[in-house]
């Protein structure tokens, strides 16, 4: 499976001498954002030295992203570690995905008809309130049975 990533930021905070975390915040091609965790060692210089990922799978991705700096965009095959690695193919969930986008236009839909609802609600009350109205204009004065005196 090969993927394609632009680096968005790099975020590296020093926690002491020797080591630090880094998050690279990185967009891939479908546009969605993804942020990758690790652990650098820092040499006597105060330079990153190496990255590990804080998740197994990502370990090639950081060893690349070593490699690359902000604004970069890269491909990366992860077809040979997923296989040494005994990782499933990523791609059966994309029945699952297709559900969860159905999912969340139910949703929308939902929002949709309710908002509709509520304006036929409002407009049948306004016509209501309209029609009583006119009736109650309609309606002839009848005198008043009790005077003042």
């Amino acid at each position: 499976m090969k993927k394609t990533y632009t680096i968005q930021t790099v975020n590296h905070t020093p926690i002491s001498d020797e080591k630090g975390s880094i998050i690279w915040h990185l967009i891939e091609p479908d546009g969605r954002q993804r942020k990758v965790n690790g652990v650098t060692s820092i040499d006597k210089a105060g330079l990153i030295d190496s990255a590990r990922s804080v998740y197994a799978r990502e370990t090639p991705l950081v060893e690349s992203l070593l490699l690359h700096n902000e604004g970069e965009t890269f491909s990366i095959d992860f077809t040979e570690f997923n296989k040494a690695q005994g990782y499933i193919n990523r791609e059966i969930y994309a029945d699952m995905q297709r559900c969860q986008k159905f999912s969340c236009m139910v949703r929308k839909l939902g929002r949709v008809l309710a908002v509709a609802g509520i304006l036929i609600v409002l407009w049948l009350g306004w016509t209501f309130y309209q029609s009583a109205n006119q009736f109650a204009q309609k309606q002839p004065l009848r005198p008043s049975t009790h005077e003042l005196p």
